[in-house]
């Protein structure tokens, strides 16, 4: 992750020094993104889970100079260590059937909305996003008995929040590159939360006239 900064900081320096037709770039009013990487669990929920994958993408809307409305969209993927899943979530019934060696995962997945604040420096812009919405995780358990693969899962939903930021380099007038950096928290009985960071392609629509 550190070389991708690295790389989008280049970017932005090289882009500034040589590229003066972004700075007449009109700003535009919506915008779409797509990205991945890797998604860290945080806090006591982090106990048995390694970091996964995570796929991100968005939409923005300019309501007024730096505000914007911005709708978040994600699905992570939680490797569960081998031996430290939740049993909890598994009645004895279940397990009985999964045999005693079970395997895990986890997905997060959900939708938040809220204001972003974004700068609206040329090529390179930052901006903080607070929102709220809605998380569902998904626990999905393994096991193999007499050399047939089972599987069970147990999923629940819950209010959730979401804190960010990040930086967006522009490529071309119309389409760019952002890192974007995520905390979400679900307000379950288990105080599910994580940290996505992603790379992420953006196209920008629907031109700010002038005046």
């Amino acid at each position: 992750m550190k070389k991708i900064v690295l790389v989008l900081l280049t970017i932005a320096i090289s882009l500034s020094a040589t590229g003066e037709g972004f700075a007449q770039v009109q700003e535009k009013r919506m915008s779409i993104s797509l990205g991945g990487g890797r998604s860290i669990p945080a806090g006591g929920y982090a106990n048995g889970k390694s970091r996964g994958s995570t796929f991100l993408t968005g939409v923005t809307v300019r309501v007024y100079k730096s505000v914007h409305l911005a709708a978040d969209f994600y699905d992570n993927l939680l490797p569960v260590k081998r031996g430290q899943h939740d049993r909890q979530r598994l009645n004895d019934e279940v397990l009985q059937i999964l045999g005693p060696h079970v395997d895990a995962n986890t997905s997060l997945e959900g939708a938040n909305f809220g204001l972003m604040l974004k700068t609206s420096s040329t090529p390179a812009s930052v901006y903080g996003l607070s929102s709220i919405g809605y998380s569902r995780v998904i626990d999905r358990f393994f096991g193999t008995v007499h050399g047939t693969r089972l599987t069970a899962f147990h999923s629940e939903s819950s209010f959730s929040i979401l804190l960010g930021g990040g930086m967006h380099v522009a490529m071309t007038p119309t389409v760019g590159l952002a890192l974007n950096v995520r905390y979400i928290r679900a307000f379950n009985d288990r105080k599910v939360q994580w940290i996505p960071v992603a790379l992420s392609i953006v196209f920008d629509f629907w031109k700010v006239e002038p005046g």
